[in-house]
């Protein structure tokens, strides 16, 4: 283990939560315009153009349900529900909302980043007991922002990667956090989709899979990426958080 790392076992294990809003473009309008939903609810998507044709970017949940997906067409959404609400994606906006929901969990811990796409990662070591332990800072968390309309899924685990990772793919009950982290499928490692393509074809599905072979296996076959972002993932490597620092006020 590198010096950094036995200095950290020394003053106590890192813990993370992951926050992620799944709809947060969408959100983001229900709250910022409601005069868009003046005429009821119903199934809504976030458009953007790609490669010439306008493709769907970000769903809600009844869209979701209804078979609709991500980089499906407009023209082939409209085809199977008429009655889609369609919005244009504004990356800027819902960069400038995500800030200001990194700002407002400065409440939390003084070190809380941005995690994309949609998501914030917070780093909660040494300040969980101020809310009588990291299951209720993170409910008291997700609570907070869904009282301000954010659907919201959260995740809390020893590495930022691990804890981005349980956020957006539940793995259900398992013994510890290793057995969950083991379940996790290779897409977790947030790898080029040809390296997670290339790991399944190898028989290579889950994490606990490529954690079972020799690190310099894997390299030579899938490269160091692989090895790295599994290193992250498992808490055998560092990757340093970037905080991110609000403005002060500008004082004359």
């Amino acid at each position: 283990m590198a010096a950094d790392g036995r200095a950290e076992d020394a003053m106590g294990k890192r813990r993370y939560l992951a926050l992620w809003f799944p709809f947060l473009p969408i959100d983001r309008l229900r709250i910022a315009r409601p005069d868009l939903w003046a005429q009821g609810e119903g199934p809504a998507a976030v458009v953007e153009q790609v490669r010439g044709a306008m493709r769907l970017a970000t769903l809600d949940a009844d869209a979701l349900a209804l078979g609709l997906t991500p980089g499906m067409t407009l023209a082939d959404a409209r085809a199977r529900e008429p009655d889609l609400r369609v919005f244009d994606a504004d990356p800027h906006g819902d960069q400038d909302w995500l800030e200001r929901l990194c700002d407002g969990c400065s409440r939390y811990t003084p070190v809380a980043a941005l995690d994309s796409p949609f998501g914030l990662m917070l780093d909660i070591t040494g300040c969980a007991h101020l809310w009588g332990g990291e299951e209720m800072l993170a409910r008291e968390a997700a609570e907070r922002l869904e009282r301000h309309g954010m659907r919201v899924r959260h995740a809390l685990a020893g590495t930022a990667e691990g804890a981005h990772a349980l956020c957006r793919f539940p793995v259900g009950a398992a013994a510890d956090e290793d057995a969950a982290l083991r379940r996790l499928p290779v897409e977790a490692l947030r790898l080029e989709d040809e390296s997670a393509v290339a790991l399944r074809r190898s028989g290579l599905r889950t994490v606990g899979d490529l954690a079972a072979r020799p690190a310099a296996v894997l390299a030579s076959r899938f490269g160091e990426a692989a090895v790295d972002a599994l290193h992250a993932l498992l808490g055998l490597g560092r990757r340093p958080l970037a905080p991110r620092r609000s403005r002060p006020a500008i004082r004359i």
